[in-house]
C-alpha cells in the first residue's frame, strides 16, 4: 500500500499509522532454491504415494472410468474415439503426439518455474503457490476418486503411447512405470499447461504473449488423440489450475475491508483519512474548551481507536505485513475532525 500525503487549508503535520498490506490468499513468498527444490521433491513423493495406493483399488478406477464415459455419452461430447482413431491412422502424426505427450509436460513446467524464479522473482511466489494448490488438489482426486484413461477403460481405442514405443513406453520397465496410471481425473497434463500459459501471460507484457494460450489448447487435444484422458478430464485440469490461482491470487476479505477503511481517498466531502481522529483527539489536550474535540465527537474517536486495536490484533494474528500511510492533522481540532453528518454520510 503506498503512502500519500494530504494537505489541509491551515498547514499540515504528518501523522504515520499502520495499515495492512493484502495478502494474496494461500500463497507464500520466494523461498531459497534449495528449499523450492525441496518443494517440487515433496509434491513428487506425495504422487508417488499416491500412485502405489491406487494399485490397490484398481477395479473402482476402471468404474469410475465407465461412469465418466457414460456422462459423456449422454451429453454427445464423445469426440476421443474419432481423434485417436485419427492419429492411429497416420503414423508420423501419432509418434508426434506420443513424444508431445511424453516431453513437454515434464520439460516446459520446470522451465517456466526457473524462469519466473530468476527473472520474475515478484511474480514466483504467488504463481509457484497456484501450481503448488493445484497439483495438491489433483493428487487428492487421485486418491479419492482414482480413474482409468480411455486407453485401458474404452474398448476399441489405441494406446498410442505404446505402440509407438515412446520413451521405451512398450517395455515393463519403461516411461509408462514411473506414472500412476488410475490417475486421469483431472489431467495434469491440461492443468500445468494452463498454469503455464497463465504464468507467462501474467508475468510479461509483449504484444505477443497471448500466443502461449496455443499450448494448452494443443496439451488438450493431444491427451484426447492419445486416449490418455477423457474430455471431463481435461475440463477438470482446468477447474484445478483454476481453482489454484484463485486460492493463491485472492486476498482476504477482513484484510480488503481494513485496507479501504484506513486509506479512504481524499475528497470534498472527506478531506482527511480517518486515522487523523485519534491523533486530533490527543493534540487537543491543554486547549482552550472551545477548541476541543466535541462530545459527538468523542463517540467516533473511541469507535476508531477500537477499530485500529482489534486491527493491529488481527493483523498481528494473520499477516504480520504493515504498510505506512501519512495522515495530516491540521491546527484546530475542528478543522482536523469531520462533523458527525458528515461521517454518517460518508459511511
Amino acid at each position: 500500500m503506498a503512502a500519500r500525503r494530504e494537505e489541509s487549508p491551515a498547514g499540515a503535520r504528518p501523522v504515520t499509522v499502520t495499515a495492512p498490506a493484502c495478502r494474496s490468499g494461500l500463497a507464500w513468498p520466494r523461498l531459497p532454491a534449495i528449499a523450492e527444490l525441496a518443494t517440487i521433491g515433496t509434491g513428487y513423493a506425495a504422487y508417488a504415494l499416491v500412485r502405489l495406493a491406487i494399485h490397490s483399488g484398481r477395479h473402482s478406477a476402471f468404474g469410475h472410468a465407465a461412469q465418466l464415459w457414460q456422462a459423456e455419452r449422454h451429453v454427445h461430447l464423445t469426440v476421443e474415439p474419432f481423434l485417436n482413431h485419427l492419429t492411429a491412422a497416420h503414423p508420423v502424426l501419432a509418434e508426434a503426439a506420443g513424444y508431445y505427450y511424453g516431453l513437454p509436460h515434464f520439460l516446459v513446467t520446470p522451465l517456466v518455474l526457473a524462469w519466473l524464479y530468476l527473472r520474475r522473482p515478484a511474480a514466483f511466489g504467488r504463481l509457484r503457490s497456484a501450481l503448488v494448490l493445484a497439483t495438491a488438489a489433483a493428487n487428492i482426486v487421485f486418491w479419492a476418486w482414482p480413474a482409468a484413461p480411455p486407453r485401458l477403460s474404452v474398448r476399441g481405442m489405441t494406446d498410442i503411447v505404446v505402440t509407438s514405443d515412446i520413451l521405451g513406453a512398450a517395455h515393463p520397465h519403461g516411461a509408462t512405470s514411473l506414472v500412476n496410471l488410475y490417475a486421469a481425473m483431472p489431467s495434469l497434463h491440461v492443468a500445468w499447461a494452463a498454469w503455464c500459459a497463465v504464468a507467462i501471460v501474467i508475468a510479461t507484457r509483449s504484444r505477443w504473449r497471448h500466443l502461449v494460450w496455443f499450448y494448452p489448447v494443443t496439451t488438450t487435444l493431444v491427451v484426447l488423440a492419445s486416449a490418455n484422458h477423457f474430455l471431463l478430464d481435461a475440463a477438470g485440469g482446468l477447474a484445478v489450475a483454476g481453482l489454484g490461482m484463485l486460492a493463491a491470487s485472492r486476498p482476504s476479505r477482513p484484510s480488503r475491508l481494513l485496507a479501504r477503511l484506513l486509506a479512504r481517498p481524499s475528497g470534498p466531502r472527506h478531506r482527511h483519512a480517518p486515522c487523523t481522529w485519534a491523533a486530533s483527539r490527543a493534540s487537543s489536550r491543554g486547549r482552550p474548551i472551545g477548541d476541543r474535540t466535541g462530545p459527538g465527537q468523542r463517540g467516533y474517536v473511541r469507535w476508531w481507536r477500537a477499530l485500529a486495536v482489534g486491527h493491529r490484533l488481527w493483523l498481528a494474528a494473520t499477516t504480520g505485513t504493515y504498510a505506512a500511510i501519512e495522515c495530516p492533522v491540521g491546527s484546530s481540532a475542528r478543522a482536523r475532525c469531520p462533523a458527525p453528518a458528515t461521517l454518517s454520510g460518508d459511511a
